[in-house]
């Protein structure tokens, strides 16, 4: 099933009566047992008659009428060119990164920030290391830089260890450096976030590192050079603003 098993309240839990009553009850009884002991965020009618959104999170499915039928895809309103289950997700990301808590997360901030990023980080991935390079021309593009661990081979690995001693170190912003940059940290157990943020990256949809969230929730599956970064960033916060 290609729902997510832990999943996140986005304050839409629940419809009213006379939002219910508009909805068939077929809809509402399937939407209901998709993910057992788990209650869809929102259910509500499509712009195409007869299509059915379902909402849990960022995971976004579509029953007919019917409640026979499930479509799992994206729906693109070819007018405006506007794919409307993407902006449904984005808001879902949103949420699921807003939940976090800063003060868990390894941050590298300029004076004053224009925009942030979270970034979904390993530091024995290549490409965050390529990332994490370009930290300081993030920062001179007014880019807050805000890190999430998640270990591509578990919590039961060198990868979760080197990323928990990063987050203990009593300067954990030069400990992500060092780690990155090769040179060896001093081994450290602590209480971290680290798990949640895997939780969190199993709602993003996170699949490899890095991952980028920008703030209007669309994400970033890879590298992407410093120049372009700041300029999508600094774009995806305006936006929301």
């Amino acid at each position: 099933m290609f729902f997510r098993s832990i999943l996140i309240a986005l304050g839409l839990l629940g419809l009213s009566t006379a939002a219910a009553q508009e909805l068939p009850q077929r809809v509402l009884e399937t939407a209901a047992t998709l993910i057992p002991g788990t209650p869809p965020d929102e259910v509500k009618a499509t712009p195409l008659p007869g299509l059915y959104q379902v909402t849990f999170g960022p995971q976004v499915v579509y029953l007919f009428a019917d409640g026979r039928y499930l479509l799992h895809g994206d729906l693109i309103d070819l007018d405006t060119a506007v794919n409307l289950t993407e902006e449904v997700r984005q808001t879902g990301r949103r949420s699921a990164i807003e939940d976090l808590d800063e003060v868990g997360m390894v941050v590298f901030s300029p004076t004053e920030p224009k925009s942030t990023i979270t970034v979904f980080t390993d530091t024995e991935c290549g490409y965050c290391v390529r990332l994490h390079k370009e930290v300081d021309q993030l920062l001179a593009g007014g880019v807050k830089v805000r890190y999430l661990g998640y270990p591509r081979a578990g919590m039961k690995s060198s990868a979760f260890d080197t990323l928990v001693s990063v987050w203990c170190a009593d300067n954990p912003q030069q400990a992500m450096t060092d780690a990155k940059s090769g040179r060896a940290i001093e081994s450290r157990i602590c209480d971290t976030d680290i798990a949640r943020h895997m939780e969190a990256a199993k709602l993003v949809g996170v699949r490899g590192t890095p991952t980028i969230v920008l703030q209007n929730g669309k994400t970033i599956p890879g590298y992407v050079p410093a120049g372009e970064l700041i300029g999508l960033a600094n774009t995806a916060a305006a936006a929301i603003n």
